[in-house]
């Protein structure tokens, strides 16, 4: 009996020997404290259906954002009508583990119902109504979690690649101050709660320009703004590192926070023009899904040099990065695998298909943390 638990034991060392978890590094306590580490989730992660990326999540990250569960699609299908069953459990499932929250988020011109912008003859509902629907919305949900989501991404997306805002239904009812409108509301709703714009695309110089004026105009006017959210949606190639840095400055610069909000490094081809405007799908064509078995060694490399350039420039800003959030947990999981093409194999994350830590989160924890003293967030 003896030599069979030996036996066992034996065995069970050599199974996470080669599984390389114990060896791994806990990659929220790898940065020194200079920021936090969050993942955005689906509900299976924190319902326990997806129990691997649970473990994976409690035990690497600090913060969490829902993937898609906050947004008001979800929230108020119908006007009125709101359906808190699954977001309440994700704030629950983050305080019971001592996480930091983050609502993901409040006002934007996808994932918002129909009915929001329709009047009762079918048309464009008036400025009046959209206001109040936004006010309304903005108060329900910022009120139901008052005090327990850390901060929340106010409005997400409003600003093209040209420094313009969309030509969404927002602008178009409301008029460009929906954004300070959104703002507001949300300060009222949690006068406790940090309040964020996020986006795509902030390596990009009249974006920049943009959201730089924009945080001006806030402050000349009294509206809090705490920080802005570059999502950080990029490939092997685009952006060039040195001018998102540049922006990640220029943000700094107005004194809010920066943060990562949806970081993923897509190394496959790329089957349009860079971006994370949700707009459309292209269909699928093998030649941009060329790694549907594994990921080549070299490419592994690439990987990893390729989020070692982004961590090293936020190390070097830590005093002003205040989260680094990716945007999931496994590569299986991946938005990245069915956008802009379906039915592709990418590998954008720092875990694997199989649950392993892969080469390029292992790189990461290992970069050296300047001696800079680290912000208080």
């Amino acid at each position: 009996m003896a030599a069979m638990k030996i036996h066992a034991i034996v065995l069970s060392v050599f199974a996470v020997a080669v599984s390389g978890h114990a060896a791994d590094p806990v990659l929220k306590d790898a940065f020194g404290g200079r920021f936090s580490l969050g993942a955005a989730i689906s509900a299976p992660v924190w319902t326990g259906d997806a129990s691997r990326d649970r473990n994976t999540l409690l035990r690497h990250f600090n913060s969490i954002t829902a993937e898609n569960e906050m947004k008001p699609c979800a929230l108020q299908p119908e006007e009125g009508s709101f359906d808190w069953s699954v977001s309440d459990r994700f704030v629950e499932f983050g305080e019971k583990n001592g996480m930091k929250i983050v609502g993901h988020c409040l006002v934007w011109h996808n994932q918002t119902p129909g009915w929001f912008f329709k009047g009762g003859d079918g048309k464009d509902a008036d400025r009046e109504t959209l206001i109040n629907r936004m006010r309304s919305h903005i108060h329900a949900v910022v009120g139901r979690y008052k005090g327990r989501v850390y901060g929340w991404d106010v409005v997400n997306e409003a600003f093209g690649d040209d420094g313009k805002l969309h030509d969404s239904p927002w602008l178009r009812i409301v008029g460009p101050d929906f954004v300070e409108l959104a703002f507001r509301f949300a300060h009222e709703a949690d006068p406790s709660a940090e309040l964020y714009y996020n986006d795509f695309g902030m390596a990009g110089e009249k974006k920049r320009r943009a959201v730089v004026n924009m945080v001006r105009d806030f402050r000349a006017k009294g509206i809090r703004i705490d920080g802005i959210g570059m999502q950080t949606h990029v490939n092997l190639a685009d952006p060039d590192v040195k001018e998102w840095e540049k922006s990640l400055e220029a943000f700094a610069s107005e004194g809010v926070k920066v943060m990562v909000t949806e970081m993923d490094v897509s190394v496959l081809p790329s089957a349009w023009d860079l971006s994370a405007e949700i707009t459309g799908f292209r269909k699928y064509d093998p030649k941009f899904d060329p790694w549907r078995e594994s990921l080549p060694a070299g490419m592994e490399e690439r990987l990893a040099k390729r989020y070692g350039e982004f961590f090293k420039v936020l190390l070097s800003h830590s005093a002003s990065v205040d989260r680094v959030t990716l945007w999931g947990v496994e590569d299986g999981s991946s938005w990245l695998n069915g956008f802009p093409m379906r039915g592709r194999t990418d590998y954008p994350l720092f875990f694997g298909r199989d649950g392993r830590m892969k080469l390029c989160a292992r790189r990461v924890a290992s970069l050296e943390v300047p001696e800079a003293p680290a912000h208080s967030p």
